[in-house]
């Protein structure tokens, strides 16, 4: 994005140009001294992109526990410089992310391994590990992936 002093918030305290910022909507139910975005929420998928395809829905709900997310201030500047926001709070608020045309680039605000069980791991979790058994196969047969 050309921007020399892009910092998070959370690590730097110096800048003009924070890409991660404390959260800005928190959830009002959650516990006690828990992140600011905390508990189930709920996600609209778009269609079309790698997440939309993996979990097969247009609306999710699923588990955050964090206190930062990608500054909406900058969500224009993201998509212009590539990335895609492939999923969106009910505030237009960036929480799925994706880089097209890499092998497998996509960033959660949420946790899938909050909703992971013994023996039924989230989709994202099965996706993300079958894209590194593809490219650890290409890769051992000297292609590049």
């Amino acid at each position: 994005m050309g921007l020399a002093d892009a910092q998070s918030v959370e690590e730097n305290l110096s800048s003009e140009h924070y890409l991660i910022v404390p959260v800005s909507c928190p959830v009002p139910t959650r516990a006690g001294e828990a992140p600011k975005l905390s508990g189930k929420c709920r996600i609209r998928l778009r269609p079309g992109t790698r997440i939309h395809a993996i979990l097969g829905r247009d609306e999710i709900h699923e588990e955050h526990f964090c206190n930062y997310e990608l500054n909406p201030a900058f969500q224009e500047q993201f998509v212009a410089a590539g990335l895609k926001i492939t999923g969106e709070d009910d505030n237009g608020v960036a929480r799925a992310v994706e880089l097209p045309g890499h092998r497998f680039f996509l960033a959660t605000l949420f946790q899938p391994q909050l909703s992971s069980e013994v023996g039924r791991p989230h989709p994202l979790v099965v996706a993300f590990l079958e894209a590194a058994r593809a490219f650890a196969d290409s890769h051992a047969r000297g292609q590049s992936a």
